[in-house]
């Protein structure tokens, strides 16, 4: 009796140490039609124990026949997870396998001031979230310039930029950065689910998983850029950089379009607002005589500034070189170019990316990926 009460307890010990190293994960449903929402939860049992406080989840999902790979990822808040994706109409029908990886820690951004000089102690660095408010703030260097920042919890994707201490003509910074939650990683905890998206002919079967070998590296599809269609009618670098980087709102025809690209007049200014001064009817340039800021009124009101189709306030955009600006596209009132926008106008700066940011060797802007939307669209 003693025996089998010793063993029932050996076995309960067991099966709770597998509960607080495993990975729960719960779905709305296995089976899907285009429009449904996947909806899923995934908590980690005693999530303090095993010192997963801060975590990161990743929802990698597989197409088993084409092994085009779909990525999302996720803060874990007190050891839970929730999200909703929404199946896009595009989605090809098949089988897929849903893995929900854990990564250790949040997203947090780190990189190298190279070149520095022995007296450069310190950067300043802006932080744009879309639709959120910006953040700005001075870090220290080691001795070898590297650096990093505060561990940071945004939606979709933010602009950042670094500048010198103390605000030259040219921003000379090179700057390299890299984030844990885009490295290879070796997941704390993992899982696997299989669903089915559209009308198959039959069921999922184990031959169907047996088959499926999951790959930490393998991504195909995906990551693509998309193809490029080459037209006959020439067009300048500003109208091609324009093609490429504006969506939406910002695509608009009769927004004012300034060259940064082929036009050196814009590099030599002191600030962008100052290089609009003059050149847009009705648009003024004036210092705030308590912040001693420079703004851009129409009409009296403030105008509204956009950075990389992020907005962001007048004393955040001296943080950007004039010589690092692609592209300014001014848009006469009301510009309506969110829900928030009032009836002054609107300016939106562009910063030389890709082809287009030349032969400039310093590199001190990026636009990083963030967490994915609680409710996002799979496409």
């Amino acid at each position: 009796m003693r025996k089998a009460c010793f063993l029932l307890l050996c076995c309960l010990l067991y099966l709770s140490i597998q509960a607080s190293d495993s990975l729960y994960v719960q779905l709305n449903k296995q089976t899907f039609k285009k429009g449904d929402t996947l909806d899923f939860s995934c908590v980690i049992p005693d999530f303090e124990k095993v010192k997963l406080n801060a975590a990161s989840l990743h929802v990698w999902i597989d197409h088993i026949s084409t092994g085009t790979r779909w990525k999302f990822r996720y803060p874990f808040i007190n050891g839970e997870a929730q999200a909703a994706l929404v199946l896009a109409k595009t989605l090809p029908d098949g089988h897929f396998a849903v893995n929900f990886l854990v990564q250790k820690g949040y997203f947090r951004l780190s990189g190298q001031l190279k070149d520095k000089f022995e007296d450069e102690n310190n950067i300043n660095y802006l932080m744009v979230p879309k639709n959120k408010r910006t953040y700005s703030e001075t870090i220290t260097l080691n001795k070898d310039g590297f650096f990093r920042l505060k561990s940071t919890l945004f939606e979709d994707s933010a602009y950042f930029v670094f500048s010198p201490v103390k605000k030259n003509a040219k921003n000379n910074l090179n700057v390299s950065i890299e984030t844990p939650l885009d490295s290879t990683f070796i997941p704390e905890m993992e899982s696997r689910i299989w669903i089915t998206v559209g009308n198959q002919k039959r069921p999922m079967n184990k031959k169907d998983s047996a088959a499926y070998a999951f790959n930490m590296i393998s991504s195909s599809g995906t990551d693509l850029l998309p193809n490029v269609t080459v037209v006959g009618k020439y067009k300048k670098k500003v109208e091609q950089y324009d093609d490429y980087y504006s969506s939406g709102p910002f695509k608009r025809d009769e927004a004012m379009i300034f060259d940064g690209i082929e036009d050196a007049t814009m590099a030599g200014s002191m600030s962008i607002l100052r290089f609009l001064e003059g050149k847009v009817p009705g648009l003024i340039i004036e210092k705030d005589q308590e912040s001693m800021v420079e703004m851009a009124r129409w009409r009296g009101e403030p105008t509204e500034i956009y950075l990389d189709e992020f907005r962001v306030s007048p004393q955040d955009i001296w943080i950007v070189s004039p010589s690092d600006v692609a592209m300014v596209k001014v848009y006469r009132p009301p510009a309506m170019l969110s829900p928030l926008s009032g009836a002054a106008g609107a300016i939106a700066i562009y910063t030389k990316r890709g082809e287009f940011a030349g032969k400039n060797r310093f590199k001190h802007s990026f636009t990083v990926k963030g967490y994915t939307p609680a409710e996002a669209v799979w496409q």
